[in-house]
């Protein structure tokens, strides 16, 4: 039950990404001019950004609770150590987030 359970967050986060990728990746995708596609690359630049400070912390929690929980009940240890790595990895993506907006602000500084 639990592996299915992660099983079903991977992919709601592969969807995640999809959807904020649209439309690149798509069919759509070869029908945008040069303009449109700048824009929508500025755009989406701007929404990942926003959408990982939003949710990577929340991830984060979610995962950590459930690893020690199903830790402390010993029913499956490897679905425990695979939900602490994914929380490990969400709190590495929101570090890695706030620390590539510090060094582009400050550049723009200059």
């Amino acid at each position: 039950m639990v592996i299915v359970t992660m099983l079903i967050v991977v992919a709601g986060l592969a969807a995640i990404i999809w959807m904020a990728n649209w439309p690149f990746g798509t069919p759509w995708a070869k029908d945008l001019t040069d303009e449109e596609h700048r824009i929508d690359v500025e755009h989406n630049r701007r929404h990942h950004r926003g959408v990982a400070l939003i949710l990577s912390p929340g991830l984060a929690a979610i995962f950590g609770v459930a690893s020690i929980a199903i830790f402390v009940n010993q029913k499956s240890q490897s679905a425990a150590v695979a939900m602490g790595v994914c929380s490990v990895v969400c709190v590495g993506v929101f570090v890695a987030v706030i620390k590539g907006g510090r060094r582009r602000r400050s550049s723009k500084r200059r």
